[in-house]
């Protein structure tokens, strides 16, 4: 800022001087020229001519004076060729030379401005005017900075002044909770040596029990292979005798009532008997292989008499030739004493060859008969031992969805497997058809889209074709109520 104002001082003064001068010259020249006029107006009356073009020269030149003041404008282009033009005068092609470059000056602060001192004066006041007013809000700003700074040096001196003083309670509060660490500090050590010790004792009883568990577990790992081995040995050995096999015996007759119509067994209510289950009689001779077993006979318990006594009707009389004896075996494949029996199903069974599975009505002839239909381990994973038998189906890999196929078959691969390890026996559903067959051909007999009439043909007798004429009542009475089929008739 102090530079601009010198630069506005000196161009002020430049400026006045030239005024000056242009107004000493400018007198000069009227002096000079009137006291020659006067004093040799009556002698060079012949240069009248020459001073008329001195005149004229004059006013050109107090022309381009007047121009540069300001009290006439320049014509176009005047101003460009000042500088390269001569008027005959060295002072006044000198001050031509400084007023182009001061117009030069002017041009740069204000292009479009008027070229003349008149003009630059005024522009030279305004800039003067306008720098004045920026220095006074130069000032003015500068001064308010050093208002805030001086506050904000105060409000800083003040922070640290707190800040000081913090730090020095801080210190003291360091030196207190130093000591503080060191005395806790040497506490802990010395906790820790007894932990350590503690820790070193602990080991050594560690490491003892250790032994001694290892000892211990090898002594039960040894028996728990002894008893795997045996397990597996009576597993192997208990399906060994089931194959094949699907019951044994469960009672016997004691004696034979009412000629043959009533017969009392050595089971009761000791042995969870009902009334209304239904058993078969099979000869005591032929209970080698029940399953090939020729049933004489069907009875139902009508009253349970004592723990190991019942009474039953014969529902299913045996042929003439085969009566009821006492010593006879009696069984039902869907009876256990003192529980139910268990039976689970596997895959799609399909009893009538239509190609549809018969879970479900296989269900109700279970239910019928007096069994129960349990999960094969699907839902738990494991099957339990106690379940008679295991019913598998077949499915085929065939048809338009062969990924519910291989479930289904997958399936029933997972549950012999846990049929194989909990010691069930696996039948396919057509051997539990024949089964249930014994008991009622009303329960089993499957009337689906698969059935024929050649499923039902006429039983033929065994007896001799002879019809006589003269045969007891006795036997006369074998047209009714006779057993002639391993069916166990139904209650």
């Amino acid at each position: 800022m102090p530079a601009r104002d010198d630069s506005v001082i000196r161009g002020s003064m430049i400026t006045s001087l030239i005024l000056l001068v242009i107004s000493l010259i400018v007198n000069f020249l009227l002096w000079s020229s009137g006291d020659e006029t006067a004093g040799k107006l009556a002698d060079e009356k012949t240069k009248v001519a020459s001073s008329a073009n001195q005149i004229r020269d004059q006013n050109r030149k107090i022309e381009t004076l007047s121009k540069m003041v300001g009290g006439t404008s320049w014509n176009t282009g005047e101003v460009d060729t000042l500088s390269t033009t001569s008027s005959g005068d060295e002072k006044i092609d000198g001050m031509s030379k400084i007023f182009v470059q001061d117009m030069g000056l002017l041009s740069k602060l204000k292009p479009s401005a008027v070229q003349n001192y008149q003009t630059a004066l005024s522009e030279l006041r305004g800039a003067y005017t306008t720098q004045s007013r920026l220095l006074s809000a130069s000032q003015d700003r500068q001064k308010q900075l050093e208002d805030e700074k001086k506050r904000d040096v105060a409000a800083a001196r003040a922070a640290q002044k707190l800040a000081e003083d913090d730090r020095d309670e801080k210190v003291k509060e360091l030196k207190i909770e130093t000591d503080k660490f060191a005395v806790d500090r040497e506490a802990m050590l010395k906790k820790q040596e007894e932990a350590k010790d503690a820790m070193n004792r602990s080991k050594r009883d560690f490491d003892i029990l250790r032994n001694q568990n290892a000892a211990e577990l090898k002594k039960r790992d040894n028996r728990i292979a002894l008893l795997e081995s045996t397990i597996e040995s009576q597993r192997l050995e208990l399906q060994r005798l089931r194959v094949g096999q699907f019951e044994t015996v469960q009672g016997e007759i004691r004696y034979i009532q009412s000629g043959g119509t009533l017969v009392s067994i050595n089971l009761g209510s000791a042995d969870a008997l009902r009334p209304g289950i239904t058993f078969g009689v099979v000869d005591r001779d032929d209970t080698a292989r029940l399953a090939d077993a020729k049933v004489k006979a069907s009875i139902q318990i009508t009253k349970i008499l004592d723990a190991h006594l019942a009474e039953a009707r014969v529902i299913a009389r045996p042929e003439i030739g085969d009566p009821i004896i006492a010593g006879d075996s009696v069984y039902s494949p869907f009876w256990a004493p003192g529980r139910t029996v268990k039976i689970a199903l596997a895959g799609p069974i399909d009893l009538d060859g239509d190609g549809r599975p018969d879970n479900e009505p296989l269900k109700g002839m279970i239910l019928d008969a007096g069994a129960e239909v349990v999960d094969n381990g699907a839902r738990s994973g494991f099957l339990d031992p106690s379940v008679r038998f295991l019913v598998v189906g077949e499915a085929s890999l065939g048809g338009p969805n062969e990924d519910l196929a291989a479930d289904a078959v997958r399936a029933v691969g997972e549950a012999k497997q846990r049929a194989i390890e909990s010691g069930v026996t696996i039948i396919p559903g057509w051997k539990l058809q024949g089964y249930l067959q014994n008991m009622s051909d009303s329960v089993t007999t499957p009337f689906g889209s698969a059935s024929n009439a050649a499923d039902f043909a006429p039983m033929r007798s065994n007896a001799i074709n002879r019809r006589p004429t003269n045969l007891p009542k006795l036997f006369l009475n074998q047209r009714d109520n006779v057993q002639r089929t391993n069916q166990i008739v139904r209650p």
